[in-house]
């Protein structure tokens, strides 16, 4: 049948079982040179710096033109409008929001005359 042996090994010695070593979470872990944690400096965070100043503009003179666009609202085109609206219908249907496709296109375009003139 089956010609394999089967070793029986000597069950009376016993393995040590190695220690865990549980630390505290406000104990330094130990270094490997010995140190102890109390000699190790602990980091103390810096405070956040505030906002930096705008530069301010050149007074040499010279005037920069910027494009009639980009100084006026611009009216968003009716393609973006039109994707803004779709996603709009489907959270709308998805959450089953009262509504309709026209209160959905004035809602994109409100959004993105609010989102242009932020910028």
């Amino acid at each position: 049948m089956n010609d394999k042996a089967i070793e029986v090994t000597d069950t009376d010695h016993s393995v040590a079982k190695k220690n865990k070593i549980v630390q505290s979470k406000n104990q330094a872990p130990a270094e490997a040179g010995g140190s102890s944690p109390e000699a190790k400096p602990r980091r103390v965070p810096r405070p956040r710096r505030g906002a930096t100043s705008r530069k301010k503009p050149a007074t040499d003179g010279t005037n920069i033109s910027m494009p009639p666009e980009a100084g006026g609202l611009a009216e968003p085109s009716d393609d973006a409008i039109r994707l803004r609206a779709y996603f709009i219908s489907e959270r709308r249907r998805r959450f089953a929001l009262p509504g309709d496709a026209e209160s959905d296109w004035l809602e994109a375009k409100r959004q993105l005359l609010f989102e242009g003139g932020r910028r």
